[in-house]
C-alpha cells in the first residue's frame, strides 16, 4: 500500500501570505517517507497528524519559491536528528541546490551538509530517492529550472507535474501515470501564466490517461471558486476520474485507490 497524504492544498503568492488553505505540500509513503514540496503550514500539520518530522527519509523540492520550499531546513533538521545523525535525501531544482536567475538556495549550506546526500535534479535525471525509483521532468514556469517527478512506486507510477505552463513536451513525459497530481492555480477563465487553470485539466488528463486526477495547489480564486466545483465541470469534458484535494486528505494506492 502506498499513501499520499496532502499537508497543503494552496499554492502561489497570495494564497500562501494569508494561508487560504495551508501550503505544505504532501507526504508519499512507499518504501520510504518522501516529503515533496514542504511549504509554509508541512510542519505545523504533520504535528496535528502526529507524524513525526525525525521518519522523514528525503525531501523533494520541485523549485526555488518558498510555497514549495520555506519549511525545509527544520525538516533536514528533523530528518536528522538535530544534525546529529546523517541520514536521508535532500533532492531539488538547480536553483534550490545550486542557486540561479538570481535566486539564491533554498536551504542553507550548513543544512545541505546534514543529509546523507544533497542532490540537485534536472529533466532526464534518473534517481533513488529514499528507496523508490523517481524520473525527473520538464517544466515551464518563471523558475527556469523547476522539475516535475514521477514516483515509480510499488503501487503504480505517482505523477508530479509541478508548476507549470502547458506544454505538449510536459505533458507527454507523465503518459502512462497511474495517479497524476497537478498544481491548479486558477480556476476557468482566470488564466496565470507559467500556471495550470482549470481549462487546462481535460488535454492533459485525455494524454496522460492516469487512474486518477489530483487538483492542489490552488490560489485564492480557485478556492473562493470552490475547487470541487471546478473538479466537477473539468470531469463533464474528460473522461478521468477527478478529485480536488483537501487540507489533510489522505490517499491509499493498492489493487483501488480509497480517499480518507
Amino acid at each position: 500500500m502506498v499513501s499520499i497524504t496532502f499537508l497543503g492544498t494552496g499554492g502561489g503568492r497570495f494564497a500562501t501570505i494569508y494561508q487560504t488553505r495551508s501550503t505544505g505540500g504532501m507526504l508519499i509513503e512507499d518504501r520510504g517517507r518522501i516529503h515533496l514540496d514542504p511549504g509554509p503550514g508541512a510542519l505545523t500539520n504533520m504535528a496535528r497528524l502526529g507524524l513525526d518530522p525525525a521518519y522523514t527519509d528525503a525531501i523533494v523540492i520541485s523549485h526555488c519559491h518558498p510555497d514549495h520550499y520555506s519549511d525545509a531546513e527544520v525538516l533536514v533538521e528533523g530528518m536528522t536528528r538535530g544534525g546529529i545523525n546523517t541520514r536521508g535525501t535532500l533532492a531539488g531544482s538547480v536553483s534550490v541546490i545550486d542557486g540561479s536567475d538570481g535566486m539564491r538556495t533554498a536551504v542553507s549550506e550548513y543544512h545541505m551538509r546534514l543529509p546523507q546526500r544533497s542532490v540537485a535534479m534536472k529533466p532526464g535525471d534518473h534517481l533513488d530517492i529514499a528507496g523508490t525509483p523517481v524520473s525527473i521532468t520538464p517544466t515551464r514556469h518563471t523558475d527556469a529550472s523547476g522539475v516535475g517527478v514521477i514516483f515509480h512506486t510499488t503501487a503504480g507510477d505517482i505523477s508530479y507535474m509541478g508548476d507549470t505552463n502547458p506544454s505538449e513536451k510536459v505533458t507527454n513525459a507523465h503518459k502512462g501515470s497511474r495517479v497524476l497530481i497537478l498544481n491548479i492555480t486558477r480556476p476557468f477563465g482566470a488564466r496565470l501564466k507559467c500556471h495550470l487553470c482549470s481549462e487546462d485539466v481535460a488535454d492533459i488528463v485525455d494524454t496522460v490517461r492516469p487512474e486518477i486526477t489530483i487538483l492542489t495547489h490552488m490560489g485564492v480564486k480557485m478556492v473562493q471558486e470552490g475547487p470541487e466545483e471546478q473538479a466537477r465541470r473539468i470531469a463533464e469534458i474528460c473522461s478521468g476520474r477527478i478529485l480536488a484535494a483537501r487540507d489533510l486528505m489522505r490517499l491509499d494506492i493498492g489493487d483501488s485507490i480509497t480517499v480518507q
